[in-house]
């Protein structure tokens, strides 16, 4: 009986010190959520951008406004984005934040503003729609949509064989015989197709798909790095105008466009820029790759004593802010600033599009357009001195207002 006795003591003394440090723990947590600690947590940055360590300690120190916090970079770096981690510590003890760091020199670039010709040629042959024919038999066939062909499909081998335009894939067509094995990349995944081809009244093998090598275009050009021969524009990938897939690029190349005239944008019909260029239009660039953030490349020789205007600091993300800024474009002939502001910026830790919000205010530039038309994509943002930005897109139903893009995300992917 008297061990018994002891045992219920021993246990509601424990089950009273585990009510107790449990009325603690959560008066410490809502203590902790609703004090200056938490809310120092709450308002730091999710991604912080600096030239050096030092640098970046000292502007995340600033961001808490609380002197329990030490602040200590981490060791782990994801290769894939770039970037450091850095581990905030209260009382230098307990981890409460991890925060993405990027640490670099700040690039210089050249901001563009000048309307170019797009040439693409895309990395294998991009299926735009299937179709049928009459064989030689007098029989309705579509072998591609037989073997489960799309349109947004890119054939990228016919029988081993790498195929880049649609004679090739003729030719490659001819030598199977009729019956090929083709692999094709669809969603970024390689799937291989069987297709038995028919021939036409004229002789000629068909799958029964249209089919897409190349695409051409006007837009601006973004900006150039004079030291490496990165090369920028647009601002947004270039896709193709009946599936909407991304050009996957083999190559291509960016020459100097003329500008033929302007149609004005209104609410639910936006504008465009006009403009013309042809095989004897200076080459200024290569092109290497088509991204969500615009097409990058690299100069040619020409191209770098064409382009040869003063290079100016670029911003990071988070010393975007709403304000006053300027766009530069050559609407008139030549490259211009027309005024604007920025009235909205997104935070975002990785490259993507649109960045920030921008209302043309200049009413020059709404007289001539009525704000962002189509052709501008790609054209400079510019505040505080630093390139901030490129124009990608026009609101449809406001015409003066569109998206920008991020031109350190630009810079970043652009290889340079």
């Amino acid at each position: 009986m008297i061990f018994e006795r002891i045992k219920k003591r021993i246990g509601a003394g424990a089950n009273s010190a585990i009510k107790t440090a449990a009325v603690l723990l959560a008066f410490c947590v809502f203590a902790l959520d609703f004090g200056p600690v938490m809310e120092a947590v709450r308002n730091a940055p999710e991604v912080v951008y600096a030239e050096s360590e030092e640098e970046l300690i000292s502007s995340l120190r600033d961001s808490f406004s609380y002197e329990g916090f030490s602040v200590t970079a981490g060791s782990l770096r994801d290769e894939r984005l770039g970037c450091n981690t850095v581990v905030c510590r209260l009382f230098g003890l307990i981890p409460v934040k991890a925060v993405s760091a990027r640490i670099g020199k700040r690039p210089e670039l050249m901001p563009g503003g000048v309307p170019v010709g797009i040439s693409i040629y895309t990395d294998g042959v991009l299926i735009v729609g299937l179709s049928s024919f009459t064989d030689e038999n007098g029989r309705k066939r579509s072998p591609a949509a037989d073997a489960g062909m799309k349109a947004g499909d890119v054939i990228l081998l016919v029988g081993g064989r790498p195929v880049a335009t649609a004679k090739e894939l003729e030719a490659q067509l001819e030598i199977s015989g009729g019956n090929a094995s083709l692999i094709i990349e669809r969603n970024g995944k390689r799937i291989e197709c069987a297709v038995s081809c028919g021939r036409t009244a004229e002789g000629e093998y068909r799958i029964g798909a249209w089919v897409r090598d190349s695409t051409v275009g006007v837009g601006t050009l973004s900006f150039c790095d004079k030291q490496t021969g990165a090369v920028a524009a647009l601002g947004h990938a270039v896709t193709d105008a009946d599936t909407g897939a991304l050009l996957k690029v083999k190559d291509g190349k960016l020459v100097i466009a003329t500008l033929l005239g302007v149609s004005k944008g209104r609410q639910g019909a936006p504008g465009e820029l006009h403009g013309t260029f042809d095989e004897n239009s200076p080459q200024i660039g290569e092109i290497s790759a088509n991204t969500e953030l615009g097409i990058f490349g690299r100069l040619t020789e020409n191209g770098s004593s064409l382009l040869n205007g003063e290079s100016i600091p670029v911003a990071f993300p988070d010393e975007v802010r709403q304000g006053e800024a300027y766009v530069l474009s050559s609407i008139e002939g030549e490259i211009r600033a027309y005024s604007c502001l920025i009235v909205k910026t997104l935070k975002q830790n990785e490259p993507a599009p649109k960045g920030l919000v921008i209302e043309v205010t200049d009413e020059r530039l709404k007289e001539l357009t009525g704000g962002i038309v189509q052709g501008m994509s790609g054209s400079p943002i510019i505040q505080d001195g630093r390139l901030v930005g490129a124009v990608t897109h026009v609101f449809v139903n406001d015409p003066e207002k569109g998206y920008g893009a991020y031109a350190y995300w630009m810079y970043s992917i652009s290889g340079g």
